[in-house]
């Protein structure tokens, strides 16, 4: 099991996002900016940086990272999102999408913020994840799910055009975007279920495991082939579909955890291989893609002063060297800048 790096940041760390660069190409940035979100005691956003590993740089293993400027967050950050290098978005325990504003001073400062999740009490419902509409123009909608079974969309440009519908009676525990027309959506229920934008009151389709029961924790897609989804499970598999045949998709079960699978990201470097992070207090790094018969790797990740669950993690797609930044009930940040070519 290889190690990662760990700095201690005194708080729980509930979700982290690479920004995207600052000077347009990461290779022409020395420095490599993420926000992390935090809940319980702190609740806050803290913007931080780190040494760009593409560039032969002395890296202090002692301080990973640098903080650069936090704020308070209303409520527990359940799940953030950068679309774009001046912006992040998050998501509340209080049932808020929030907008912060990251200056050219590197301040942090909330632009925006609404309501987007209630039960029919009226009470606050968590929003459980975020994601970005593909899509390079300023009508790009962010989508939202939460405990209230409902998805939500707005557009990053105004919040306060949200739209609400009612897809499942269950926890909606992930969102993403295969396509921009196209949302898929993964439940407590051990359900994946998929929606056309333009009627997102109707169900496209929906995928159950057929050999196990799981609740799912998240969900990703792949980043260049839209008929690809990654699921996560309470038993600590990682599931990936191919939705090309919507009526009977294939699937395929790696076992690498031997707890919830809080997040899966295929990754940006080579979507040949999925990262997950866990309830373990692990990282895996699985090869989905069998290459001429050969036996699937999986690579663990963990760190010896990390004992607790490993919550978030976000792989930057913008270097040539695979870094990955984490954050767990530990209170602690985790990382692993590899330099080499291949990831294993």
């Amino acid at each position: 099991m290889d190690s990662l790096q760990v700095q201690p940041v005194a708080r729980m760390v509930t979700g982290v996002c690479w920004l995207p660069p600052r000077a347009g190409n990461a290779f022409t940035d020395t420095d490599l900016y993420f926000v992390s979100g935090s809940s319980a005691k702190h609740k806050e956003l803290i913007l931080w940086t780190t040494a760009n590993p593409d560039f032969d740089q002395t890296d202090d293993t002692a301080n990973l990272a640098t903080l650069v400027a936090k704020v308070p967050h209303d409520g527990d950050v359940h799940d953030i999102i950068a679309p774009t290098n001046d912006i992040v978005a998050t998501a509340s325990s209080f049932g808020t999408i929030s907008i912060y504003n990251i200056t050219d001073t590197n301040t942090l400062s909330l632009r925006e913020s609404v309501t987007a999740h209630r039960f029919s009490n009226d009470e606050p419902a968590v929003a459980t994840s975020l994601s970005v509409q593909p899509l390079d123009s300023a009508s790009a909608e962010i989508a939202s799910c939460g405990e209230d079974g409902r998805i939500a969309f707005a557009p990053l440009s105004r919040l306060d055009a949200l739209q609400r519908y009612e897809v499942d009676s269950t926890v909606i525990t992930g969102v993403c975007w295969p396509m921009p027309t196209q949302l898929a959506a993964a439940t407590r229920a051990g359900q994946v279920k998929l929606f056309d934008r333009r009627t997102p009151d109707q169900v496209q389709a929906v995928f159950v495991d057929p050999s196990h029961e799981h609740a799912f924790e998240c969900i990703a897609a792949h980043p260049s082939q839209s008929f690809r989804l990654a699921t996560g499970t309470d038993t600590g598999a990682v599931l990936i579909w191919d939705t090309r045949n919507l009526k009977k998709p294939a699937m395929e079960a790696f076992n690498v955890h031997d707890a919830n699978v809080w997040s899966v990201q295929f990754h940006p470097n080579d979507p040949s291989k999925i990262v997950s992070c866990s309830d373990d207090a692990s990282m895996a790094v699985t090869q989905w893609v069998s290459e001429d018969g050969q036996e699937r790797d999986v690579r663990r990740l963990s760190a010896f002063f990390n004992a607790l669950s490993i919550n978030c993690f976000d792989v930057c797609p913008f270097t040539r060297a695979s870094v990955i930044v984490a954050g767990s009930d530990s209170g602690n940040l985790l990382m692993e800048k590899n330099t080499q070519f291949g990831i294993f």
